[in-house]
């Protein structure tokens, strides 16, 4: 198939970097789950250094690969030097199932001219992996995850500008939740939480508060000119409601994740849903 006359190899290739690149850099960052880090944490900074971002230059493109290739070779001479337990627990977690819920603005509620604001809570299952982990475990894991968030119309997830998190490597948890308050916080981390029958110890819990978050994250963001056109720049922390619509777990050796409770109606292959009897 010849190239289309308006073929541009820069665009292309920038296209192409998009769609291999930045899957590898959300894989490295895996334990960070929200679209919008706070890079007032490190590990959330480099991220957003390292993720391509679709009006790059080719010069900004480079240097945010040069160093996530930093980054990667500067972990694996740490491994190298590093006691053989903690390199086998890295490892380990990485191969533990991961267990994704998945939240979504509802449509009515969208702001005209922006897109539904969504919203992902992961956690990894320490005590299984991908050959343990059995079909009446997975079946029990999607009725707990009904109850939690499934019945009624769904659990709603109040998004706000307060970043919360949640770090118990332990147990499988690294949770960072934007919501209006601290109480939401701790509640939203209790559901998580009892998924696995765990309790929260709140000396895992952490609260990071911007001095102005409405100069920081504001609700209507500024306009820029970009390629001669006045465009809106994205939103930071949107303040939204974000109701549950499906959960997923993936698990190693596997290509695609396993839908294990869908209220939604676009899974039909989860193993629980709330539409089928």
């Amino acid at each position: 198939m010849p190239l289309p006359n308006n073929f541009s190899p820069a665009e292309h290739l920038q296209d192409t970097i998009r769609r291999t690149y930045n899957p590898e850099v959300r894989e490295w960052f895996s334990d960070i789950t929200t679209d919008d880090p706070d890079i007032s944490t490190p590990r959330a900074s480099l991220r957003t250094a390292c993720t391509h971002a679709e009006l790059d230059t080719m010069d900004m493109t480079l240097s945010r690969m040069l160093l996530f290739d930093m980054l990667i070779k500067q972990r694996w001479n740490q491994g190298i030097v590093s006691s053989d337990r903690d390199l086998n627990y890295r490892v380990l977690r990485r191969t533990r199932p991961q267990v994704t819920l998945y939240f979504l603005e509802d449509l009515e509620d969208v702001e005209p001219g922006y897109d539904p604001v969504s919203g992902e809570i992961s956690f990894r299952l320490m005590t299984q992996t991908s050959t343990t982990f059995s079909n009446s475990e997975a079946l029990a894991l999607a009725n707990k995850i009904k109850t939690e968030f499934g019945t009624g119309q769904g659990f709603v997830w109040r998004k706000g500008k307060e970043l919360c998190s949640y770090t118990d490597w332990d147990k499988g948890y690294q949770l960072q939740l934007l919501t209006r308050n601290e109480t939401e916080a701790r509640t939203l981390i209790g559901k998580v939480l009892d998924l696995q029958s765990h309790t929260p110890d709140w000396e895992f819990f952490n609260r990071i508060e911007n001095g102005s978050p409405s100069e920081a994250f504001p609700t209507i963001p500024p306009r820029e000119t970009i390629l001669g056109k006045s465009r809106r720049l994205p939103r930071r922390r949107p303040i939204a409601e974000v109701r549950f619509q499906y959960a997923t777990v993936k698990l190693a050796g596997l290509a695609k994740p396993v839908y294990l409770f869908d209220r939604s109606g676009r899974y039909d292959s989860a193993l629980v849903t709330s539409y089928r009897t």
